[in-house]
Order: structure tokens, then C-alpha cells, then sequence
């Protein structure tokens, strides 16, 4: 897999998602059911999550020498791809303490997800960036190498005037 095709898998993991809203408002479960259309949602289900598993790994893939060479890579990929570990290990408390709280809501299913999903990256990438990126213990609690200090800065060098002609 390259990362040329990363982007079209992960579209086509959407479009395959989207085939599965039928069979998931058509009422029963179509998770444990073993009708042709729960049976037909859960492989769309499946082959949806295969694609986005695929697209991930094809965008997490190490730039090329050219793009390295032009300047490196997104920088936001580089922090994800730096946060990956400890963003695995927090997503699960937090994702539970939310829904926890937000299951007995009286609203839709939709919304019930989107309060989830958006407080819980939130909260995830908080509590990464200022709990465990910026320390070094729970960096090192986290399985991440210890942080590289900051170097002052340099100063630019300035070119040597010429000196002036002797007479």
C-alpha cells in the first residue's frame, strides 16, 4: 500500500459506512442478528473499518527522501504519529467516562456520538499535551523517549565586510 492510495481506501471506507446506515435504522440489532440484511451490514461494517485501517497506516507511512528533502513532512502527522502510543492508552478511560454520563441522555443516537466523540479528543489531546507530552516521568511512564531540550537559538551569522584597500 502506498500513500497515493491511503486517501482513495479511506474514502471508500466512508462510502462503505455509509451503506450501513439501512441496516442499522432498519431496526434489530444488525450486529447480532443473522438476517441477509444484518448479515450484509456487517460486512460492509467490516470492510468499511478494514479500509480505514489500511488508509491510516498508508498516511502514518514515512515520507519519502524527496518530500524530506523539500522540508519534511505534516507537521501534524509528525505529532500524531509521536502521541499515537499514549493516545491509544488514554482514549479508553475517557471515552468510558463520557459515555457513561451521556448514554442516559434523552436525545438522539447521533447526538449522544458527537458529544462523545468531540469531548473525548478533547479532553485525550489535553490531557496528552500538558499531561504527559511536557513530563518527563510520564513521558517515560508512557513508553515515549525523553523529551529533547530546547537549544537557545542561534544567532544568524552575519557576512564579513571586506576590508577596505590598503594604499
Amino acid at each position: 500500500m502506498t500513500r497515493r492510495a491511503a486517501v482513495p481506501v479511506g474514502v471508500l471506507g466512508l462510502v462503505l459506512f455509509a451503506g450501513t446506515a439501512p441496516g442499522c435504522v432498519a431496526g434489530g440489532d444488525p450486529f447480532t442478528a443473522r438476517t441477509p440484511s444484518a448479515l450484509g451490514t456487517q460486512a460492509l461494517f467490516g470492510a468499511a473499518g478494514w479500509c480505514w485501517t489500511v488508509a491510516v497506516l498508508g498516511l502514518l507511512d514515512r515520507p519519502g527522501r524527496a518530500r524530506a528533502e523539500r522540508g519534511g513532512g505534516v507537521t501534524a502527522l509528525r505529532y500524531l504519529a509521536l502521541a499515537a502510543l499514549p493516545l491509544y492508552v488514554l482514549h479508553q478511560p475517557v471515552v468510558v467516562a463520557f459515555a457513561y454520563g451521556v448514554v442516559g441522555w434523552p436525545a438522539p443516537i447521533a447526538v449522544k456520538y458527537t458529544v462523545i466523540v468531540t469531548a473525548s479528543l478533547a479532553v485525550i489531546l489535553l490531557v496528552y499535551e500538558y499531561g504527559v507530552r511536557r513530563n518527563p516521568v510520564t513521558r517515560f511512564l508512557s513508553g515515549m523517549r525523553p523529551g529533547l531540550r530546547s537549544r537557545p537559538a542561534r544567532e544568524p551569522s552575519r557576512p564579513v565586510p571586506p576590508l577596505p584597500p590598503s594604499s
